[in-house]
């Protein structure tokens, strides 16, 4: 015969509200969610949205993106493995490499260009 020993508690109804509370399903108005939107669209420079090739870019600008990528990559790093987490992540990585290349261009024709 083996023994056995049991402990457990009863929630009161005040104590199941707040266990709850911070897993609630809210959708698209959970407060957490919209302030991840916010966070997300405030880290992208305004004028990225309007880039087209017969614009130039200066070095201040590829910083503002820099800080964009790690903003986002920061946030994207905190989701669980997936394709959905993949995919950003790659896109992300290439667009560090472009900013990169274009910055090492940049600082190429200032070094030579004097």
């Amino acid at each position: 015969m083996s023994r056995r020993i049991s402990q457990s508690i009863t929630p009161t109804t005040d104590d199941v509200t707040v266990l709850r509370e911070p897993f609630a399903a809210k959708g698209a108005n959970d407060p957490v969610i919209a302030e991840l939107r916010r966070v997300l669209k405030a880290a992208v420079p305004t004028w990225l949205a309007k880039l087209t090739e017969e614009q130039e870019l200066t070095s201040g600008r590829l910083e503002e993106i820099k800080a964009a990528v790690a903003m986002r990559r920061q946030i994207i790093e905190a989701l669980p493995d997936g394709k959905a987490r993949s995919d950003a992540l790659d896109a992300l990585t290439k667009a560090e490499k472009t900013v990169a290349d274009m910055d090492t261009e940049l600082a190429s024709v200032g070094a030579f260009g004097r």
